[in-house]
């Protein structure tokens, strides 16, 4: 497309009945309205205005012209606005993505006091326990559990909190098998497991001892699934053993539906990142809830592990 700057000075002349009126309004040089305008006539191949020395008027070829361009230059100056209205104050719709567990026991609390403080803002909140690609979805940030992420993902991951995964299992379970009594006895017990851990039908726990030895054990999984809250409650049904962040389960170890085995073995350490796109150019909205949740989201996890 031709300059849309040059629809912008024709529709300026006409608005204005004049080159000096609208070189006064533009703040662009009479002359070069003159030129640009011209060139734009040369184009269309077609007059578009009658000049005098005192007057201009617009021809028929301009009149029909004038009324697609005012419409063209009215859209663009509401496109431009309606950013401007985004960034003058936090407003506007903010999508987050993160794992169900994850928005059921630590955004759910908090979230009711960010959107009373920001009432213009609207939330998309997708709990899905995949991992979900912030580009293709369209999403603004995402909160994720892992033991590290991916450099090549393009975004900013502000960690936010640590989540130790313990072993666990129901009283139910303990009373029908018997404690295993150190790590290397779980092969022969029912272990229920994620599937990112898992691997040809074989399961992979790396676990860490009290003097920080480390163990990698190879199961086979009684139950396998990659969601969270259908794996806590099959291990509260009495049906194996679990190795779970320790903030899901705390909960259910204080009501005494499950009970913490080997103590002094962990797995993996996983960290709570945030992640988002570039702060370059990022709207107010979005930089209100990165802000509230790096302040508030560590706070809450820390409730949900404590609070008896």
């Amino acid at each position: 497309m031709d300059d849309f700057n040059d629809l912008v000075y024709f529709t300026s002349v006409v608005e204005h009945h004049g080159f000096s009126a609208a070189a006064r309004a533009t703040g662009v040089e009479k002359t070069r309205l003159s030129r640009r305008i011209a060139a734009l006539e040369s184009r269309l191949g077609a007059r578009l205005l009658h000049r005098s020395t005192r007057r201009i008027a617009l021809t028929e070829a301009g009149e029909r012209f004038y009324a697609h361009c005012r419409a063209a230059v009215e859209g663009a100056r509401s496109a431009y606005e309606s950013v401007a209205d985004l960034r003058r104050e936090p407003a506007g719709t903010v999508r987050l993505t993160c794992p169900q567990v994850m928005a059921e026991s630590y955004l759910a609390p908090i979230l009711a006091n960010y959107l009373t403080e920001y009432p213009k803002v609207d939330l998309m909140v997708e709990a899905t326990d995949r991992v979900v690609d912030l580009f293709d979805g369209r999403f603004d940030l995402a909160l994720r559990p892992s033991a590290r992420i991916d450099e090549a993902l393009d975004l900013v991951a502000r960690p936010l909190a640590d989540a130790h995964r313990i072993l666990v299992t129901s009283p139910v379970y303990l009373k029908r098998r018997g404690q295993p009594t150190g790590p290397e006895k779980l092969s022969a017990h029912d272990v229920i497991c994620r599937s990112e851990e898992s691997t040809d039908g074989q399961t992979r726990w790396r676990l860490t001892g009290p003097k920080g030895q480390r163990m990698t054990l190879q199961l086979s999984p009684r139950v396998e699934t990659n969601d969270m809250r259908l794996l806590q409650e099959v291990v509260c049904r009495g049906l194996g053993i679990g190795l779970l962040p320790e903030p899901v389960v705390a909960t259910a170890i204080r009501a005494g539906t499950l009970m913490q085995i080997l103590p002094q073995w962990t797995g993996t350490t996983h960290h709570i990142y945030l992640l988002y796109h570039s702060p370059r150019g990022m709207l107010p909205s979005v930089r209100s809830l990165i802000d509230y949740l790096i302040e508030h989201l560590p706070a809450s996890l820390r409730a949900v592990s404590n609070t008896g």
